[in-house]
């Protein structure tokens, strides 16, 4: 059974074809935004950034690499990821809503 509280952290990443955009929403306010390079060094940066935030997250992901990114990120516990159609969004904000309003 899901928590009926909403996450703590909602995260929108959108995949480019040379980098992950990426924009942190924390409690429906933006918090960051964050480019990290569509490489090996791109994700292990992103696992660092999710991995030193405690709290309940989800994740929405989207773009050219969004199922091998969705993959390598993984469902953790606290943490929910996403793989979303770009036709839905395929914007890092959007994407961040997107995760936010999930149930």
């Amino acid at each position: 059974m899901k928590d009926k509280m909403g996450p703590d952290l909602c995260i929108g990443i959108a995949s480019k074809n040379d980098s992950y955009e990426i924009v942190a929403l924390e409690h429906g306010k933006t918090s960051a935004v964050i480019k990290f390079p569509a490489s090996r060094m791109g994700i292990e940066a992103i696992k660092g950034f999710l991995s030193n935030y405690g709290n309940h997250i989800r994740v929405a992901v989207t773009g050219v690499a969004a199922i091998s990114l969705a993959m390598a990120l993984g469902n953790t516990p606290r943490r929910e990821t996403y793989i979303v159609s770009p036709s839905i969004a395929d914007q890092a904000a959007a994407l961040a809503h997107y995760a936010e309003h999930r149930i």
